[in-house]
């Protein structure tokens, strides 16, 4: 009974560690702020400032990817997860922001994070006809 109290204790407290240390706020390398982004990365071609603007992408990142594409360019999409720091749960976060071909159109504003434009699935609310209001 002890042992399973303790394994217990450890594992909150690695999780409360873990859960503050990523709100921190002003924690360099951590990209948390949360943005509207539109667009699409190339991430042949976008440079490390471009990279960042990706929802889970920080600078350290950012500058891995550039360094992996200088040895040999992506020929798709999902090689980004060769990338050191870059995993499957990174990828799904960013997939549909990414794109090996065309130019980089990726731009970000303070707000809520959302879709990439053209692919936003849209909602009853947002799709929703206005109805007259009846005096």
């Amino acid at each position: 009974m002890f042992r399973k109290t303790m394994q217990l204790a450890v594992v909150v407290a690695a999780m409360a560690v873990c859960g503050s240390a990523a709100a921190a706020p002003g924690k360099k390398g951590l990209n948390l702020t949360p943005r509207e982004v539109s667009g699409v990365v190339n991430i042949n071609t976008a440079s490390a400032k471009e990279l960042e603007l990706l929802p889970g992408v920080g600078p350290r990142s950012a500058s891995a990817i550039v360094a992996y594409r200088e040895k040999a360019p992506f020929k798709a999409a999902h090689e980004i997860v060769r990338v050191k720091g870059i995993g499957e749960a990174t990828f799904r976060k960013i997939k549909s922001y990414l794109t090996i071909a065309g130019p980089t159109t990726i731009v970000a504003s303070k707000g809520k994070p959302a879709t990439p434009e053209g692919s936003a699935k849209s909602t009853k609310a947002e799709t929703a006809q206005p109805t007259q209001k009846l005096n």
